[in-house]
């Protein structure tokens, strides 16, 4: 597994007030829950800032886009309340109270700027949602490969885990680049070096893991043919849903397509295993250089910060999150395209469209499962 896999954390420990909120919530347990985070509500144009929606297709992504907007002030621990916002299906547009956005952003963003507390809760909070979400999608994943169709307690988990995880990225309008360079500004000996080293996570990017994953199942497909079909399913499995950006995995989640994937990168490289081999490891040279060079500037920033006389622990805790901030805004597609792939699945279950059909359909094929209801 490439260096994008999802952030672990060890279970237990700490005490205290930071330990206060911390742990995994589940804020989607019942069919009641659900319904509160998909209500219609009633909201005045004028005072609501409005997102245009163009790349969502399907009435599934317009219902967690909502789902994971209405819970970004409880997953900061900013308020329990549901931030008013509304999809617009039709108009493939979002709704949401620009007070209560806006003043949600600004709280969180002095919290986080001076608070250690919360840097370290926050932290914190990213890395359990992390480990959880991969936990349940591989949960769901094994019971679906099973040949059965997991329950309504299992799929709400699910949809709140990915949601949860998903209502993180909230943070990126609170901690902006331009208030995190201007406080690490403090630092003794700041340079261009280290400013670099903010910007730019140690890791690869999404796109670039997958394609070393394709260059690696090309050459069994150059190399071993008998071998290729096992490879193949392994590369669907774990990357396959990335091709798209929705539900439209009837397009893409296909053999057909990963075979004429195959023969469009062979001809890319003239059919020849040497270049690609040659590709492969100019990338993970690439990656291991850049690595190094981070871990020296991240090395050398750190020891700057500990001889600073105050604002220490504050500074620290705010690279952190900072660094973890970036690699979320990666993840956050890989876990939501893995929901969608596994949804488009149990529609394919229940006989359903994966277009049309909501969170409320799909709930009712699990709760039917759980009457013995074949589909």
């Amino acid at each position: 597994m490439c260096s994008l896999v999802l952030l672990q954390t060890q279970a237990g420990g700490g005490g205290g007030v930071i330990m206060a909120s911390l742990g995994v919530r589940q804020f989607i347990r019942t069919d009641q829950d659900l319904n509160a985070y998909l209500a219609p509500l009633s909201l005045q144009k004028n005072d609501c800032v409005i997102f245009e929606l163009e790349g969502f297709h399907s009435r599934l992504a317009l219902e967690m886009l909502q789902t994971r907007m209405r819970k970004q002030a409880q997953m900061f621990d900013l308020s329990e309340e549901l931030v008013p916002c509304m999809v617009w299906e039709s108009d493939r547009i979002l709704w949401a109270d620009r007070s209560v956005l806006h003043g949600l952003n600004a709280q969180l963003a002095e919290q986080i700027f001076q608070d250690p507390i919360v840097q370290m809760r926050v932290m914190r909070t990213f890395l359990a949602e992390s480990a959880t979400v991969r936990e349940v999608s591989e949960d769901f994943e094994r019971i679906l490969e099973g040949g059965s169709i997991p329950d309504s307690e299992i799929y709400l988990r699910y949809v709140d885990a990915v949601t949860n995880y998903q209502s993180l990225d909230a943070l990126k309008f609170s901690l902006r680049i331009e208030e995190v360079t201007r406080l690490f500004e403090q630092v003794p000996g700041m340079n261009e070096e280290w400013r670099e080293a903010l910007v730019r996570p140690a890791m690869e990017s999404l796109f670039t893991c997958v394609y070393r994953r394709q260059l690696a199942l090309l050459l069994i497909w150059m190399a071993s043919p008998e071998a290729y079909p096992d490879a193949r399913a392994v590369y669907r499995r774990q990357w396959g849903f990335l091709e798209t950006e929705d539900l439209d995995f009837a397009d893409f989640d296909t053999d057909v397509f990963v075979d004429s994937k195959m023969k469009e990168l062979a001809e890319r490289y003239d059919g020849d295993s040497e270049n690609v081999q040659a590709q492969l490891r100019h990338f993970n040279d690439s990656l291991a250089m850049a690595r190094q060079l981070y871990q020296g500037w991240m090395n050398s920033l750190l020891s700057a910060i500990d001889s600073m006389p105050m604002d220490r622990i504050r500074i620290y805790n705010l690279l952190r999150l900072w660094s973890t901030m970036l690699q979320h805004q990666d993840m956050n597609r890989w876990v939501k395209m893995r929901f969608f792939r596994n949804m488009y699945h149990l529609c394919q279950r229940g006989g359903m469209s994966s277009k049309e059909v909501s969170l409320r359909d799909l709930l009712v094929v699990v709760q039917e499962r759980m009457f013995g209801k074949d589909h």
